[in-house]
């Protein structure tokens, strides 16, 4: 019988990529698949012994919400959908996005 075989190529160190091709080798492996990650370029950072570093990319991903740290609990409630382009010129952007992902 042939061996089943699956290859992933992690290319992101963001902590939001890093979920995917930890799932998908998981769920591979408890299928009978013999599995492998490839780690390249940023994925890299997904190797490292202190995962604290990593941040949430909130660029590119227009269907993360964004909830405001601040305010009244009816405010902090609504799921802003941020444009790109205001997450991409607003420094320390990603350190609020890994707080708010901490969060929930």
């Amino acid at each position: 019988m042939d061996t089943k075989k699956m290859a992933i190529i992690a290319t992101k160190g963001t902590l939001d990529w890093a979920y995917p091709p930890f799932i998908l080798a998981s769920t591979a492996a408890a299928l009978g698949y013999e599995t492998q990650i490839f780690f390249t370029f940023y994925g890299l950072q997904l190797v490292r012994k202190d995962l604290s570093v990593l941040k949430v990319s909130p660029l590119g991903n227009p269907g993360m919400p964004m909830k405001m740290p601040f305010g009244p609990k009816w405010f902090k409630n609504i799921n802003w959908n941020m444009p790109n382009a205001i997450q991409a010129i607003i420094p320390g952007y990603e350190n609020v996005a890994t707080a708010l992902m901490k969060q929930t």
